[in-house]
């Protein structure tokens, strides 16, 4: 995967998640059609997130360490909870917000979003 090549796009509402499906879509052979449009309310997002892998709806299992193409869930406090999500790739998160997409180092990212949970498919790991 060529970061780059997502960095230079923008995504709809909501930017992180359509990153997701797309990163799926064209590294992973994915169909988009598998995960769920999810609203830009930021609980329906967690309430989504839940639904899309805490429910192991699509092979996903919580992973304590992050692997390639593991989804990264994050939050900025345990009162707005998981709303946020990215793709773990080499040692690095990509993930999109409304201004663009970024590559970002686990250290500076962890300053944003403490809460973070890996969620991973076992053939994708394997």
């Amino acid at each position: 995967m060529n970061p780059a090549t997502y960095q230079a796009r923008i995504y709809p509402d909501p930017p992180c998640w359509s990153l997701v499906v797309d990163v799926y879509a064209n590294e992973l052979d994915e169909p988009v059609d598998r995960f769920a449009v999810i609203s830009n309310s930021v609980r329906e997002i967690a309430r989504e997130f839940r639904l899309q892998l805490h429910k192991d709806a699509h092979g996903f299992a919580r992973v304590d360490e992050p692997v390639d193409f593991a989804v990264v869930l994050m939050g900025r406090t345990t009162r707005l909870g998981l709303h946020h999500c990215g793709i773990f790739y080499q040692g690095k998160v990509l993930h999109a917000n409304p201004e663009g997409t970024l590559y970002q180092d686990m250290p500076s990212l962890r300053d944003t979003y403490p809460l973070m949970e890996f969620w991973a498919r076992p053939e994708v790991t394997a």
